[in-house]
């Protein structure tokens, strides 16, 4: 056993170099990894623990099982251990110092571990180097658990909840969408377009709707909390209880039946809610550990081995978890949040923070989903200069608020149900909103796309009220917690920043809180904007959601009216090609979105059509990916017929002349 202490601290050493350094400088920063899973802190010194001692000492077990068959294999194995974690070690640094090619970067990595091995082998020094180095995973791991945000999840015990109550027994619905950009509800008239969005066009004839309403924070973990303690947002805080104790939940959780669904934020106290069905602890702690064994090739490999992972950057976990297991989960929440809506005596304070229509984009107005997957054009969080992917982006984003206002309408038949519609003080919103505009951010707060984040939706049915209002004034969501207050006679025990909407107020500017810092807005010259933005929507979008891309004037046409050649060597592959041959029109699935690979004459960028049923039905053009000409393009679902659907891809090229191009 002393014989393996020395080479154990060594390869602990390393794995605390190589893995946990780098895995813990990010969560660490990120503590909302845990928050929004309410990991106790129990769950996370565990975790951390285990990644820090599990895996250098299942190696080094290992090697002394090795050892008892022959000693020389034991070696061997601790010398590849030594090079593999020293070429990880070397990768990280060459990816985060030079955007190189992989086929550059991982063969001198692993280079470098093995004359690292051959040095470590040979020389004392080297090994003496690692001896002393063996204290750094121990570090590291106080570092993360004491001194990183992640460490107030830890020391901080969740404080006793102030709990306070309401005169009245009306009853409170507030439902939170997510993403939803004010100007893609609108029609070219400023109104809710009502042939689009019927429900939230519904709502607003019976309630008040704040048409210049804006968010403060472009991040759900720092908006939600701003709706619901009515405070601006403070980047650093995280969204649980014990950062945010003063908040609507304890404002009437003395007089209100609490019916509270949070999607990314714990600000609902345990003494308060009833306790989330808690999956079994190793189940809790394999889901940590299987996401953070998807984070770490993001922080490792060079950027072109990063495109074929799952992505990180569009949710808080479950990165294998795939788009429709993630969209079923969130319209689980909802359908729970409709179930727990009832006539009880108690009145209710139902919340649900929906994370709909955020992406994954993959449902249809109607409530038929396909398969959505990859987004073209996107990464991270920005999008590309491809304008016509990023206007198919725009497309299906817009499909699924379709789908969001869906189940806005069976929140508004619900709530007739049970006798909640005319009774309660109903709020919908959304957190923030979402751009998009090619090179630029999809979210994040920037100059050029202030007004489609900013602006958000916001309605406010009073008890009783059955006649609509559109209130111009400008408005933001630190003001609805102070208006449900006003609504119920209740008075806020702590300093809020908003105001009721339904007093006299004066706001001159927008305050906003980006990553960058606190900075104000002109709500007038964002309103402004905001009409341009609601032209190029009307111009995008005005004759239907499928007229984008090149050539719209052949939308409609049958093929038998126009010219059409042979493709040649230019051949089309559909990914969709059985699914499209048993089409079920009363699945939940269907094939609405068509993908594949152009091959035999590399032209990416060309100009196709998509006819269905010998009818042109879409337009689009192909995109490189991977070194791959390919193509997306979604078809109305009006389109697909019951059974076998015959699809072409064409070429179309000046003239027109359509191409055929062979599937």
């Amino acid at each position: 056993m002393g014989r393996a202490l020395w080479p154990g601290l060594h390869l602990a050493a390393l794995w605390g170099l190589a893995v946990v350094q780098p895995l813990f400088d990010v969560i660490g920063q990120s503590a909302e990894f845990f928050a929004v899973r309410d990991s106790t802190r129990w769950e996370i010194v565990a975790f951390a623990v285990g990644i820090v001692l599990i895996p250098p000492a299942a190696i080094l077990g290992l090697e002394v099982l090795a050892g008892l068959v022959d000693r020389r294999l034991a070696r061997c194995l601790h010398l590849t251990a030594v090079a593999a974690l020293v070429g990880l070690l070397v990768l990280e640094a060459a990816t985060g110092a030079a955007d190189g090619s992989s086929a550059v970067l991982v063969p001198a990595a692993a280079l470098a571990g093995v004359v690292a091995a051959l040095l470590y082998a040979r020389y004392g020094p080297v090994r003496s180097l690692l001896t002393v180095l063996s204290v750094a995973p121990l570090l590291f791991l106080a570092l993360f658990l004491l001194f990183s945000p992640v460490g107030r999840l830890v020391l901080e015990r969740e404080p006793e909840p102030r709990v306070h109550g309401a005169p009245s027994r009306t009853p409170v619905v507030v439902v939170v969408f997510d993403e939803i950009s004010t100007t893609s509800l609108l029609d070219e008239s400023g109104a809710i377009d009502a042939a689009r969005y019927p429900s939230f066009a519904a709502l607003a004839r019976d309630s008040t709707w704040f048409r210049n309403a804006a968010t403060v924070d472009a991040w759900t973990v720092h908006a939600v909390p701003a709706i619901l303690t009515g405070l601006y947002s403070e980047h650093g805080r995280l969204p649980v209880f014990s950062e945010h104790p003063d908040n609507l939940f304890t404002l009437l959780g003395g007089s209100h039946r609490l019916e509270i669904f949070e999607s990314l934020t714990q600000l609902c106290p345990r003494a308060l809610c009833p306790e989330v069905v808690r999956r079994p602890f190793p189940r809790r702690m394999e889901s940590l550990l299987v996401d953070v064994g998807v984070l770490y090739p993001h922080l490792v490999l060079p950027r072109d081995l990063r495109r074929r992972l799952p992505a990180v950057s569009n949710t808080w976990g479950a990165f294998l978890e795939s788009s429709h297991e993630r969209t079923r989960r969130r319209i689980s929440v909802f359908e729970d949040f409709l179930a727990s809506l009832d006539g009880g005596r108690r009145p209710p304070l139902a919340f649900a923070h929906v994370m709909l229509p955020h992406l994954p984009w993959e449902f249809l107005p109607s409530g038929r989903r396909y398969a959505g997957g990859d987004l073209p054009g996107f990464e991270t969080d920005g999008w590309s200069n491809d304008e016509f992917l990023v206007q198919q982006g725009y497309q299906r984003y817009l499909l699924q608020l379709g789908f969001a206002d869906r189940l806005l309408g069976h929140l508004l038949r619900r709530l007739r149900a049970v006798g909640l519609y005319n009774r309660a003080l109903l709020v919908v919103a959304a957190d923030h909103g979402v751009s998009f505009r090619p090179g630029q951010r999809r979210r994040a707060f920037r100059e050029s796309n202030l007004d489609d984040v900013v602006f958000m939706p916001l309605l406010v049915k009073r008890p009783g009220q059955q006649a609509g209002r559109v209130v111009d004034e400008p408005a933001q969501t630190v003001d609805i917690l102070p208006t449900i207050a006003d609504v119920l006679g209740v008075e806020i025990p702590w300093q809020v920043d908003g105001t009721s909407l339904f007093e006299a107020r004066e706001r001159e500017r927008f305050l906003l809180v980006g990553d960058h810092g606190t900075f104000t807005a002109d709500p007038k010259a964002l309103a402004a904007r905001r009409q341009e933005s609601l032209r190029r929507q009307i111009g995008l979008f005005g004759s239907g959601l499928y007229g984008i891309g090149p050539n719209p004037e052949l939308l409609g046409r049958r093929l038998d009216e126009l010219t059409l050649q042979a493709g040649g060597e230019a051949r089309a592959t559909l990914d969709q090609a059985e699914e499209l041959e048993a089409v079920d029109l009363a699945s939940e699935e269907i094939p609405a979105r068509l993908t594949g690979t152009i091959s035999g004459n590399a032209n990416a960028g060309r100009s196709l059509a998509v006819a269905l049923g010998g009818r042109i039905v879409a337009v689009a053009r192909s995109y490189s990916s991977g070194g791959a000409e390919r193509f997306s393009v979604l078809v109305p679902e009006s389109s697909l017929r019951q059974g076998t659907n015959h699809v072409e891809l064409l070429w179309v090229q000046p003239g027109p002349v359509l191409v055929r191009l062979s599937t």
